[in-house]
């Protein structure tokens, strides 16, 4: 057993001068934003004066795994291991607060370890092994501030942290590495360094919960949007949510809110079946043509088309029953009977002749006419800042192609699947950035007239 903790006499005293200082740098960022939140910086700052935030430089161990379970009381469970060298006799490993309680330390094979404290963690009799786990509870790492609570740590690792049940975040000082739940409670895993989550704990009927429970909600659906889903009776209930907000109906805000919520991530879940039921399609497709089966293919492609109009219109039940249709469609083409092998050759040959030479006339015109037009991509990016990498490059291969491509073109440049590319396309012409036509049966995609050397 750990020995006992020493008393500590601990005295802390703000002044002006000492919680300017405080506040510099990156603390300082790090205290504005929870002032912004609805956090005090007093309560930050007293995080920050009991967590003793520990120094990584050269060390007898290496941090392994950590994670925070945090209680709705304030405290805290610490589960933080370690690699350590079998050399020393003893390591003294930083924790994270300045009160340890219920101390527990063991080695790979869960033999239990003398400690004693040390400045900043713990003194720890390691020789012979490898690694060490150190188990405690700890009221140092978080804060209240009316209805909203702080948790704030510096860690050396990624991290995982469960917030009490019947959480709701409010703010988080950096995008979360993943984002589930477990049980009842929230599971969150950050990255290392500066960690800070500020939450909410189940006090349904006050604006503090409603704000926090509405913000959520727009995240995640601001999110999904993000990835060309339409989720309009999301939008429609968290429109309805800020409604009640401002009548001061926060109890029914919150609930609208956790519909609108709900709403979008069933929809995320109906899209991400849609587009695999289509990727599956097209796979089945290419398959029988490799084989040379043509008898019923065109009823299958014909069948794609159907399910990826559905899906561009939202409808994506529909886009993924069409889809399995067309799949089986696929998977019962047959080849034709009586048609010598060497004429298949020859037709394919003459098809590959054709659109070789469609395709040199097409760009041949292009870099004639097009190519020496001017795209104003810079304006483009600034009025659209929202736009992924992968858009942007696609884009500026547009328009170094003189300012349009076929579609066929972008998929063999990038190697995207047909179902990626058609959403990314749909989604830049969604905004105006392109415009798409078509031109002998396959799709045109070109810069928006906007963005065009003369354009309005």
């Amino acid at each position: 057993m750990a020995e006992k903790l020493p008393e500590m006499d601990l005295r802390i005293v703000f002044s002006v001068q000492n919680l300017n200082n405080l506040t510099k740098g990156s603390t300082g960022r790090f205290t504005d934003m929870l002032s912004r939140k609805g956090v005090s910086t007093l309560v930050f700052t007293l995080i920050l004066a009991f967590n003793a935030f520990p120094v990584y430089g050269q060390s007898p161990y290496t941090p392994s795994e950590l994670s925070f379970t945090v209680y709705a009381d304030g405290y805290a469970a610490v589960d933080y291991s370690a690699y350590v060298d079998p050399t020393r006799p003893r390591v003294n490993v930083t924790l994270f607060g300045s009160l340890y309680i219920d101390v527990l330390v063991e080695d790979q094979d869960g033999l239990l370890l003398d400690s004693s404290p040390s400045e900043g963690g713990l003194c720890i009799d390691t020789l012979g092994s490898i690694s060490v786990l150190v188990s405690y509870f700890t009221q140092d790492l978080t804060g209240k501030s009316g209805q909203i609570w702080a948790f704030a740590v510096n860690v050396p690792v990624d991290v995982s942290i469960i917030l009490p049940e019947g959480s709701t975040i409010v703010s988080l000082s950096s995008v979360p590495l993943s984002m589930s739940n477990l049980g009842e409670n929230l599971l969150l895993t950050m990255p290392g360094g500066e960690v800070m989550v500020s939450y909410t704990i189940g006090v349904t009927g006050t604006r503090e919960r409603a704000v926090a429970v509405i913000n959520d909600a727009e995240a995640t659906i601001d999110g999904i949007k993000a990835e060309g889903i339409l989720v309009d009776e999301a939008e429609d209930l968290l429109q309805q949510a800020k409604e009640a907000l401002a009548s001061e109906l926060y109890a029914e805000a919150e609930q609208l809110a956790e519909d609108a919520k709900d709403s979008a991530l069933d929809t995320q879940g109906l899209a991400d079946s849609a587009v695999s039921e289509i990727e599956q399609a097209e796979d089945a497709i290419t398959v029988a043509e490799d084989a040379g089966k043509t008898v019923g293919l065109d009823e299958a492609k014909d069948l794609l088309l159907q399910a990826e109009a559905a899906y561009e219109t939202g409808d994506y039940a529909q886009a993924e029953e069409i889809a399995s249709r067309a799949r089986s469609s696929a998977a019962g083409a047959t080849k034709e009977e009586g048609l010598p092998v060497i004429w298949i050759g020859a037709a394919a040959l003459v098809i590959a002749l054709a659109a070789g030479a469609f395709f040199l006339t097409r760009r041949s015109s292009g870099k004639g006419v097009e190519a020496q037009a001017r795209f104003h991509l810079d304006r483009l990016f600034e009025e659209h800042p929202h736009l992924r990498i992968d858009d942007k490059e696609v884009l500026r291969f547009i328009a170094e192609s003189g300012g349009e491509v076929f579609a066929a073109e972008l998929r063999e440049r990038f190697k995207v699947p047909r179902t990626s590319l058609w959403r990314m396309i749909r989604r830049l012409e969604r905004a105006e950035v392109v415009d798409v036509s078509s031109v002998g049966g396959q799709s045109l995609v070109k810069i928006g007239q906007n963005y065009r050397e003369g354009g309005s």
